[in-house]
C-alpha cells in the first residue's frame, strides 16, 4: 500500500502535465487515452475477482463496460489511419499499480482500488476534457467530446465509492 500512493501521485501529476500542454498533439492524446482505458479495464477486472464489496463490484462492471466501449471506438478511428499508433500495453506507472493491486487482498485491495480509481478517473477526465477543448484533430476532438459525459459520470461514481476502513 505504501508504494501505491507515490505511484498514484505520479500518475495524477503526469495527467496534469498533459492538461498544461495546449493543444495536445493527437498522438499524445491517443496514447494517454488508450493507456488510461487499458488501466481502467484491467483494474476493473482485478476488482471483479478480488472485492466482496457490492459497490466496488458494481462500479467495476460499469467501468469495464463503459471504458471498453470508448476504447473500441478509439481503436476504430485509429485503425483507418497510418499517422497514429496505439500503445500495446499500459505505461510503467500503470503497470506497477496493476501489479501492486494484484498483490493485495481484502480490505487492503478495496482501499487501494478506490484510491487508484479516484485518481485514474480524474486523470482520464482531465486528458479528454483538455482535448475536447483544444484538440487539433477534428475526428479525435469529436471522439473526446462524445466520450466526455461518460468519463464525467465515471469520475463522479469513483468519488462516491465508499473508502473502506
Amino acid at each position: 500500500m505504501k508504494r501505491l500512493l507515490p505511484i498514484m501521485t505520479a500518475t495524477l501529476l503526469w495527467a496534469m502535465g498533459a492538461v498544461a500542454q495546449t493543444p495536445m498533439p493527437p498522438q499524445d492524446f491517443v496514447h494517454k487515452a488508450t493507456v488510461s482505458t487499458m488501466f481502467a479495464v484491467e483494474s476493473a477486472t482485478l476488482a471483479l475477482h478480488k472485492t466482496v464489496s457490492p459497490e466496488i463490484k458494481s462500479f467495476a462492471h460499469r467501468l469495464a463496460n463503459d471504458r471498453g466501449t470508448t476504447g473500441s471506438s478509439l481503436r476504430q478511428i485509429i485503425a483507418k489511419r497510418s499517422d497514429i499508433a496505439l500503445p500495446e500495453r499500459p505505461d510503467g506507472p500503470q503497470l506497477d499499480l496493476l501489479r501492486d493491486l494484484a498483490d493485495l487482498q481484502g480490505p487492503e485491495f478495496d482501499r487501494a482500488y478506490v484510491l487508484a480509481q479516484r485518481a485514474a478517473q480524474e486523470e482520464s477526465l482531465a486528458v479528454v476534457s483538455a482535448y475536447a477543448e483544444t484538440g487539433s484533430d477534428p475526428e479525435l476532438k469529436a471522439f473526446a467530446e462524445k466520450t466526455l459525459p461518460i468519463l464525467q459520470k465515471l469520475d463522479a461514481e469513483a468519488k462516491a465509492l465508499p473508502k473502506p476502513e
